[in-house]
């Protein structure tokens, strides 16, 4: 399997992708060659190869910056006869790419009915992980919000809202958190306290507005702000609480274009998750971005969505 990065050129225009240096990642070639007698009559079946867009949020692409990326690294080599070129877009670029181009995929996306009406996806997820939480600076008027807002369950973002109107959240623009916070979100009442960033690098983007005091609270993935926290210089400067609106397990699955081309991409996908699911490395794939806390957390949900006894 060949896998191309492409670059941003004209003959790109029309994707609208924002794209790294281009370069071929890794090379996978599987060739079968069957000799048969002199005297014997050899019939060739061509067949027409499969290719595929990647769409990758994580660029750069030799980085591997998340579960997705970890994950993908098992799958890739179970796909050493597709022709694949991937490409660099944020949330929405991708989700337009899916209903525009006949073969596109991308990973980690949480189920919705507006999904579901452009792509089809695997049968089991590519990743899974513990639910949202909600994250301030320790020493800010946030972090006493979020502690008197906290109970069993968690913070309510909805209460939060309510009650913190001088308060500002930074969200990524064109991401689906869960149903519940997307409506929540979505709610004009509490436009004026969203800071929506747009473009590329979003979660570190959001993570350093929080660092300078330019928002109050980031909502993220424990494993991905811990990815991100431990590149600053103070790794006990946030408190972070379970948001009562997340669902406790969520679930990345890969989508692709609803096309014929999706179809046979979805196949493949499925066959290697049922394989590769079962196998300690993809645990391990997941493990590793959680501390001891989160990989508590995580093993059962592991179990349970794939069906293994680790």
């Amino acid at each position: 399997m060949a896998i191309l990065r492409l670059a941003t050129s004209n003959n790109l225009k029309r994707y609208g992708i924002l794209v790294a240096l281009a370069s071929t990642l890794s090379m996978h070639v599987m060739a079968a060659q069957s000799d048969a007698p002199a005297a014997q009559t050899t019939q060739t079946t061509q067949t027409t190869q499969l290719s595929m867009l990647w769409l990758d949020e994580a660029m750069p692409a030799n980085e591997v910056l998340n579960i997705s990326g970890s994950t993908m690294q098992l799958l890739w080599p179970g796909l050493n006869d597709v022709q694949v070129q991937a490409a660099g877009v944020n949330s929405a670029r991708a989700l337009a790419l899916l209903a525009s181009e006949p073969n596109a995929c991308v990973g980690n996306k949480i189920l919705t009915p507006e999904r579901e009406a452009i792509s089809y996806h695997t049968q089991l997820p590519q990743v899974v992980f513990p639910g949202l939480h909600i994250f301030a600076l320790k020493k800010g008027v946030g972090a006493t919000a979020l502690h008197e807002l906290n109970n069993a369950a968690g913070v309510s973002l909805e209460q939060l809202l309510d009650r913190e109107s001088k308060l500002r959240l930074a969200v990524v623009a064109g991401r689906n958190y869960s149903a519940e916070i997307d409506v929540i979100l979505q709610n004009k009442v509490w436009e004026r306290q969203l800071w929506r960033r747009h473009g590329g690098d979003n979660t570190a983007g959001v993570l350093r507005m929080l660092q300078e005091g330019r928002i109050d609270f980031v909502i993220e993935y424990p494993n991905v702000f811990a990815h991100y926290q431990g590149k600053t210089k103070d790794t006990n400067a946030f408190v972070s609480y379970p948001l009562q609106e997340s669902p406790q397990l969520l679930a990345g699955y890969i989508l692709c274009s609803r096309t014929p081309d999706g179809a046979a991409l979805i196949a493949r996908f499925d066959q290697l998750l049922a394989q590769i699911s079962a196998e300690p490395s993809y645990l391990q794939a997941h493990l590793k971005w959680f501390d001891s806390a989160g990989q508590q957390a995580l093993l059962p949900l592991y179990n349970q969505i794939y069906n293994t006894n680790f």
